[in-house]
């Protein structure tokens, strides 16, 4: 089976792909980090870049700050404590048919011939992802596309601060590596989030852009427009997804967040920029509750 460089934790499409960045952005954004302050303490909370490069890096002096003033750092999932043998059995068991089964058999034939066009275009062998369900494959491909940008999960934010905090912080999760895995690798309509990777590929360089842009100028709002209402206004029928990929994952993260808030500790919390946005968002659902939220 072909191997792929691939973090769990990563959403859809535009979220994969969100932030990736460079080192003046680096050095100039405004960037999607906030302060909370709770009862007893203080938290705050970063919108993870999980692609990135080694040019990204120092982060801004802010950002680091916040971070060496926390006790604790909180990520989606430490990966980085896991073998990775470990992480690409459970990806392979719980992200393949049996053998023998294809995944033809499971989404339409123009979306089949779609994907053959497109591996043909990369000079990928087709025949190494035939066994994969629609969301792994989804994930393989937008790995795939990334890397050929010069950008990798190696570098990006939960894993770099995860590195720092190693024998230095305690290091909580907001999810587990199965549940993550069972959630992302098991969607319904597979064949509507193929045909939308397959077709946002076409304008990446331009969607990269925004985003970037969304991003230096640390505007929550923009972010809001292309990576929640565009998409849905474009691919209504992938709303169902977008809920259980992000909209249930937020309250779950929003109501671990709150439990740190009401420890009296402080905490750095990385997760990806996609749950920090709109009305259900992680900093809403802060605010509805009472915390006073501000960005840095």
């Amino acid at each position: 089976m072909l191997k792929f460089k691939w973090s769990p934790g990563r959403h859809l499409l535009l979220i994969l792909t969100l932030l990736l960045a460079n080192a003046s952005y680096a050095q100039q954004d405004k960037g999607f980090i906030w302060e909370v302050q709770g009862g007893t303490n203080t938290l705050y909370l970063l919108g993870s870049l999980h692609f990135a490069n080694t040019d990204f890096y120092p982060v801004r002096q802010e950002i680091q700050q916040a971070f060496q003033r926390s006790d604790n750092l909180v990520v989606e999932i430490d990966v980085d404590r896991l073998a990775p043998e470990q992480v690409q059995r459970l990806i392979t068991s719980k992200g393949t048919y049996p053998y023998g089964e294809s995944i033809k058999n499971h989404i339409r034939e123009t979306t089949y011939q779609g994907i053959l066009q497109y591996l043909q275009s990369r000079n990928l062998p087709t025949a190494a992802f035939d066994n994969y369900k629609p969301a792994m494959l989804m994930m393989a491909l937008t790995s795939l596309e990334l890397e050929r940008m010069g950008l990798s999960s190696d570098f990006g934010l939960d894993l770099y601060f995860t590195r720092q905090a190693r024998g230095k912080k305690r290091i909580h999760e907001l999810e587990t590596l199965e549940d993550q895995l069972d959630m992302l690798l098991n969607i319904k309509d597979g064949d509507q989030l193929l045909m939308q990777t397959l077709n946002e590929f076409k304008d990446y360089q331009s969607l990269t852009d925004s985003l970037l842009q969304a991003w230096e100028t640390g505007d929550p709002a923009l972010l809001k427009r292309l990576i929640i209402d565009q998409p849905l206004k474009d691919f209504p029928e992938s709303a169902a997804v977008f809920d259980k990929l992000i909209t249930r994952r937020n309250y779950q993260m929003t109501s671990k967040i709150i439990g740190y808030l009401k420890t009296g500790g402080s905490y750095f919390v990385v997760a990806g920029a996609g749950h920090m946005i709109g009305e259900e968002g992680i900093i809403a659902q802060l605010e509805q509750a009472g915390y006073r939220v501000k960005q840095l």
